[in-house]
């Protein structure tokens, strides 16, 4: 069972009290694009950093086209998609899969080679690996046409595959410029920090929902909406440009704020990561570009 024993015990290197950011950043050999030293500060302080214009236009169209033929050509494939709280296979969905707010398809990686380039992005993949203290390894995707209208969460309840439950990270992509009534990504400074918010106790003790947890995610809900109002957490609301990118924490509480508009989309890409020590051996190959594509399912046209 992961309990709090295993939260404690378990940090990022970097969340660890005695973690240097200027001796660190003195003694790696890494070079990056980036102010380093900036995005530690910000990713300390905030649980966020983002980069500006991370993903070329071509690899966002090739991405976009991969979703609109798998979407035109659905009963062909059996890919795992979120509607109303349930999961069905895509073929079987009762309504167009770039229809409505809610709707999610599940790793889309294991069709597109797009995504798994998406996924991937030197950027994100470069600073987790700092953030890590050895490079990080995908555990899924998310993809979304519109506002996703989740309340505010955390992701390690849900996300719990891998072995260090603390060793999570995501990264949000950006696919098109987001207007403030699509119902974009907002999320919550500062609240990634250990021991801000206390862990919620799915039931004995557990830190993770599982299919036997006899608490409810509203129950989850409602608690974190009284750990907001407790410690009077601020919103900030992302409104990106089309190939920016953003980590967060896998401690950050964060939220789809209400879609004002409905025809406005929010076209997005999310990534979960954990460290490579972290990925389960049950799970695949930790390299997501040597995972197989899905069987019974045609490749998507990124692969050619």
């Amino acid at each position: 069972m992961k309990d709090l024993a295993h939260l404690l015990a378990n940090p990022l290197p970097t969340d660890r009290a005695h973690f240097d950011i200027a001796h660190y950043i003195k003694h790696t050999p890494k070079v990056e694009e980036y102010n380093l030293r900036q995005k530690f500060e910000e990713w300390r302080e905030t649980g966020v950093v983002i980069f500006e214009n991370a993903v070329p236009d071509g690899l966002i169209d090739a991405f976009l086209g991969d979703i609109e033929y798998l979407c035109r050509n659905r009963a062909n494939f059996g890919l795992e998609v979120e509607h109303q709280g349930g999961r069905y296979p895509i073929r079987d969905l009762p309504v167009d899969p770039l229809s409505h707010t809610g709707i999610k398809l599940n790793c889309v990686e294991r069709l597109s080679l797009a995504a798994r380039r998406l996924s991937m992005n030197k950027f994100v993949c470069g600073f987790l690996e700092h953030i890590f203290q050895e490079p990080p390894a995908m555990l899924q995707s998310l993809t979304f046409w519109r506002g996703s209208q989740q309340p505010a969460h955390l992701d390690y309840p849900y996300v719990s595959v891998q072995t260090r439950i603390p060793h999570l990270a995501a990264s949000w992509t950006a696919l098109e410029d987001v207007h403030e009534d699509a119902g974009p990504l907002a999320y919550y400074p500062g609240s990634h920090k250990i021991g801000l918010i206390p862990p919620y106790d799915w039931g004995d003790g557990s830190i993770i929902l599982t299919p036997e947890s006899p608490r409810h995610v509203l129950e989850f809900t409602a608690y974190l909406a009284e750990q907001v109002e407790r410690l009077s957490l601020r919103q900030q609301v992302f409104l990106p440009k089309r190939g920016d990118v953003l980590i967060w924490h896998g401690n950050l509480l964060h939220e789809g704020i209400p879609v004002k508009d409905f025809s406005l989309t929010r076209r997005s890409y999310v990534t979960h990561f954990t460290a490579r020590g972290s990925y389960p051996p049950s799970h695949g190959a930790a390299d997501v570009f040597a995972r197989p594509v899905m069987q019974e399912s045609p490749r998507l046209p990124s692969w050619r």
